[in-house]
């Protein structure tokens, strides 16, 4: 089996929207052995389009077209890392870091895909994401604004329904490969928490990685929203503007909050 249909050197990040990832691409892509470039979406797209050839056709890739199910698998994850890994190709011991923050969707579906690839999964304040989605003006085909950044409950809903994908992903995937990182920790201790993932995905730490002022970075699509905070110092300002979605807190929200360590009164 080839180390592309692997997964090796291919790492996912995923959370919420409005979690930090464009951040945490800003951070690694100072590293001089990572490419961390714009959300693709492919990774969710494949994952689930294997998946649902698995599923419905099932034996008829063997019996119809002499494809046997691992087969099927590598064909499909080489189709995967063949579209994003032309940064890191002909280079051993680089890592290519795709964050699409919906990767979080398919974290399972991707792990069984690509064996040996790793996950991050990024948490943020529930009360924190839910504010900022409420600032972006999202809209569906129909043109009306979506109801996770038009309805507080709804943003907190949307925020506690994806981590509870990642958290078990979490464990389907097993500590070894998967790593949880809060956004809270990377701003307030930037150094300590960029070693610690570092070390994770088995690199040196690079004071590159923080010293990010001033290098060029191109944004697309959802990316945007973040331009103003990307080329500013980390800061802890954004911690804790939450609280005007206080009142919407569910049960059920609050409980996860406390699970992922978020002070809750």
């Amino acid at each position: 089996m080839s180390e592309t249909a692997n997964g090796t050197g291919f790492v996912f990040l995923g959370g919420c929207p409005r979690s930090g990832l464009t951040v945490m691409r800003r951070l690694l892509a100072g590293h001089s052995r990572i490419h961390c470039g714009p959300d693709t979406g492919l990774p969710v797209a494949i994952a689930m389009q294997w998946e649902n050839f698995t599923t419905q056709l099932g034996d008829l890739h063997r019996q119809d077209f002499g494809l046997e199910a691992e087969q099927v698998r590598a064909n499909m994850a080489e189709l995967l890392t063949g579209l994003i890994g032309e940064p890191i190709q002909g280079q051993p011991g680089h890592l290519l870091v795709e964050k699409t923050s919906l990767n979080i969707l398919a974290f399972e579906r991707l792990g069984r895909l690509l064996p040996q690839a790793r996950f991050v999964h990024i948490v943020r304040d529930g009360r924190d994401v839910a504010a900022s989605l409420l600032q972006r003006d999202w809209r569906g085909p129909d043109g009306r604004p979506f109801a996770h950044v038009s309805d507080p409950a709804a943003a907190l809903k949307y925020w506690c329904d994806l981590t509870g994908i990642g958290l078990q992903a979490e464990t389907a995937i097993g500590s070894g490969r998967v790593l949880r990182l809060r956004y809270e920790d990377v701003v307030k201790k930037p150094k300590r928490s960029v070693t610690a993932l570092l070390r994770f995905l088995e690199l040196e730490y690079e004071p590159t990685t923080l010293n990010y002022a001033g290098r060029a970075i191109e944004l697309i699509g959802l990316e945007r929203d973040s331009l103003p905070l990307l080329d500013a110092p980390l800061t802890t300002a954004r911690i804790g503007g939450g609280r005007s979605v206080d009142g919407a807190v569910s049960a059920v929200v609050r409980e996860r909050l406390r699970g992922l360590g978020y002070r809750v009164d």
